[in-house]
């Protein structure tokens, strides 16, 4: 466990909002953490790491409380993406869930590592209809399309939607990420993906870096 992730884990857990907002604020002020590094290093196990031992009823509730503290950081993150974006590419990348995925927090991170690397980054959110992504790739044109799957239940839609969009014949790679490929490496060419890719380096080196 590293030491921002125990900084961070106490005032998440007693859902300090400010604590935690005002923690984050600090690192990145002071450049003692940057985004990939805070989204890997500290959001993202802290989301996975989430533990209860209330009753199922309030351990429930208090679970969104947390994720919603999460998605405050991410959104106040916003400015230092901008601030440290490369130069853009003139590229663009469209981010989204497959029908049913409700998990979008994910994702959103991800779209923040696209735009550093200088995308134009466009992120349809959870749940997103297999009609309206085949609008947006058809309008938008980009040159990756993300799809993100955390529920293996999901991996069916998921491979209708890489099925229907390998059906327009455009010229776009698909890359999909998320916890429902973690355990199986060969998951993502099973239901016809191009790429997987998680991580920042990974998405780096499958992208040129946004070249």
């Amino acid at each position: 466990m590293n030491e921002l992730y125990k900084q961070f884990l106490d005032p998440l857990l007693d859902e300090d909002k400010t604590a935690c907002v005002n923690m984050v604020k600090g690192w990145l002020d002071s450049g003692e953490v940057d985004i990939p590094t805070l989204y890997a290093k500290v959001l993202t196990p802290a989301m996975n790491g989430m533990a209860c031992e209330d009753a199922a009823d309030i351990c429930i509730w208090r679970e969104h409380v947390r994720s919603s503290i999460v998605r405050t950081i991410v959104e106040m993150c916003y400015p230092y993406v901008i601030a440290n974006a490369a130069k853009p590419k003139k590229q663009k990348v469209l981010i989204a869930c497959p029908p049913g995925e409700l998990h979008e927090l994910g994702p959103r991170m991800v779209a923040d590592l696209y735009t550093l690397l200088g995308f134009e980054t466009r992120f349809a959110g959870a749940n997103t209809p297999i009609g309206d992504i085949l609008s947006a790739v058809k309008y938008e044109k980009p040159r990756f399309v993300v799809l993100s799957v955390t529920n293996h239940y999901n991996l069916i839609k998921a491979r209708d939607m890489v099925e229907k969009l390998h059906g327009l014949k455009m010229d776009f790679e698909i890359i999909v990420g998320g916890h429902a490929f973690s355990n199986d490496p060969k998951m993502a060419s099973k239901i016809g993906a191009d790429h997987h890719a998680d991580t920042f380096k990974q998405i780096k080196l499958l992208t040129g870096g946004g070249k």
